[in-house]
């Protein structure tokens, strides 16, 4: 369940495993998922290739007409993985893990919506209209994660749906200057007026005391959704859920890092080091292992 961290880093995904829309890149990416068992690790690349493709054909296309076909076009993909073949190469690749997993049709057009929401939906008026867009560009992915997991019945649903939520929260903490530079702002404008803090004064990149105070309470509701899917651990297979809990203790830590910077997400981007990442991911599969 990883998450799409606003930018065009795209799913910015996840996560989650992945996400569209800001999906984790490189170590992070790899460090959850190497201790796959091949045939999941290649699913789960799959998905990862094929939203990365679709996020990357949307975000650099400038013209927001075009982009919008290519919505249509990746739409068509979609159908043709389930009803023909597909013509795009991370689409065709997709295809057998589709069927092998038995994913449904309707997480690919929810992931589909939620990157078509960067092109309409520029503001969020409330944090139900940004929960929405989390939901689909973040936890739905980390739905799809739990099909190749194993768990059809999808008894870890409210798992990957709030840890999805959580990830994609932080990304948005953390991407919020780079975010602004193109135009985008995802904290919802209820909460900015709620604490006083315009958008003109995010525009200027002002750290004052409401800053603070509106960013302590977001990452307060990332907590919280953390803190909710943990609750629901309880009931899972730890080593099926193992590469989901590693990135989601990789972006705890990045929330804990962002909040001991005093929220400094203006003059760079707040990382969690190689080591400390290589850490996270060995703890957690003792933990796992240990729990057998």
């Amino acid at each position: 369940m990883a998450p799409r961290g606003p930018g065009s880093r795209s799913a910015r995904s996840s996560g989650s495993m992945v996400s569209t829309r800001g999906a984790p890149r490189g170590t992070n990416f790899s460090l959850a998922f190497r201790a796959l068992p091949p045939d999941q690790r290649d699913a789960i690349r799959a998905v990862h290739a094929f939203s990365r493709e679709v996020d990357d054909s949307v975000d650099e296309e400038p013209d927001r007409d075009r982009a919008r076909e290519e919505i249509v076009r990746w739409r068509g993909e979609v159908a043709a993985c389930y009803e023909g073949e597909p013509v795009e190469p991370a689409a065709r690749a997709l295809r057998p893990h589709l069927q092998r997993f038995r994913i449904p049709r309707l997480y690919l057009e929810e992931l589909l919506s939620g990157v078509e929401m960067d092109l309409t939906h520029l503001r969020y008026a409330t944090f139900e209209e940004l929960r929405r867009y989390c939901y689909r560009v973040a936890s739905v992915v980390g739905l799809i994660c739990l099909r190749i997991f194993g768990d059809e019945e999808e008894r870890g649903r409210a798992y990957a749906e709030n840890l999805g939520l959580a990830l994609q929260l932080t990304n948005i903490l953390r991407d919020l200057g780079s975010d602004h530079a193109r135009g985008r702002i995802y904290l919802p404008a209820e909460d900015l007026q709620a604490f006083g803090y315009p958008e003109e004064a995010l525009a200027r990149r002002e750290r004052n005391g409401a800053f603070h105070e509106l960013m302590r309470f977001q990452a307060s509701r990332a907590h919280a959704f953390f803190a909710a899917a943990d609750r629901e651990t309880a009931d899972l297979d730890p080593r099926r859920i193992l590469a989901a809990e590693i990135m989601g203790r990789i972006y705890k830590r990045l929330l804990a890092r962002i909040e001991a910077s005093g929220f400094d997400v203006f003059r760079r981007e707040v990382r969690v080091p190689l080591y400390e990442r290589a850490w996270i991911a060995g703890s957690a599969i003792l933990a796992a292992h240990a729990q057998r």
